[in-house]
């Protein structure tokens, strides 16, 4: 599932209702036909990867951030993750490899390469759903294509939420909801909602690409 809109429309609060930072006033939010109220927070939150515009890293080795939350894990679990994050080939190539330090934040890191740990990070939960915050917003178009690409080797057999600015991080997505206002105001797939010359999406599929 693909979210867009604009600044303040709802899209992060989709994210944080389903974490259950906060409820819904009205309504409810299932999750198959369990309403997540009824299911203990930490059982939700297992149950749920995220990453965000800019994921926090700690002054410590990329094998502990990567395991940070999920201690049980093996180090292969964590190579595999690295691996489906497109995070093995640039750790290969640090002088400690997944023992290398990267500093307070992962000041020693790319912005790309730090959302690539960060994936990895969400990844070794195994979660059924994986929520994507603006996890593009801040890179740049080689490194968001790298992202784009652990995106589609790691939504097999869970559900998928990419909230984005940019319209080509989610455009092969199976559905793509627009939100103005906090409104659901269009919905359908990139194709469908670019064949609508007058639709708020191919307006800004059009802004993004040029092709005013």
């Amino acid at each position: 599932i693909g979210i867009v809109g604009d600044t303040g429309s709802g899209k992060t609060t989709i994210a944080k209702l389903l974490l259950r930072l906060y409820d819904p006033q009205k309504g409810k939010i299932k999750i198959g036909n369990f309403n997540i109220k009824d299911i203990e927070i930490k059982s939700l939150r297992n149950k749920i990867g995220i990453v965000t515009q800019e994921s926090f890293l700690f002054n410590s080795s990329i094998y502990k951030n990567i395991l940070y939350g999920s201690e049980h894990s093996s180090f292969e679990e964590i190579k595999s993750a690295a691996n489906e994050s497109q995070s093995v080939e640039f750790i290969n190539k640090l002088q400690d490899k997944f023992e290398t330090i990267i500093g307070e934040r992962g000041q020693t890191l790319s912005g790309g390469q730090k959302q690539r740990i960060a994936i990895a990070r969400a990844l070794i939960k195994k979660p059924d759903i994986l929520i994507f915050d603006e996890a593009t917003s801040s890179v740049d178009n080689k490194t968001e294509q790298l992202i784009q690409k652990s995106f589609f080797d790691i939504k097999k057999n869970r559900t998928s939420i990419i909230i984005a600015h940019r319209l080509s991080t989610i455009r092969n997505c199976d559905n793509i909801f627009v939100l103005r206002d906090g409104m659901i105001s269009e919905k359908g797939t990139h194709d469908e909602l670019t064949a609508k010359k007058d639709s708020f999406y191919s307006q800004l599929w059009n802004i993004q690409t040029g092709n005013q």
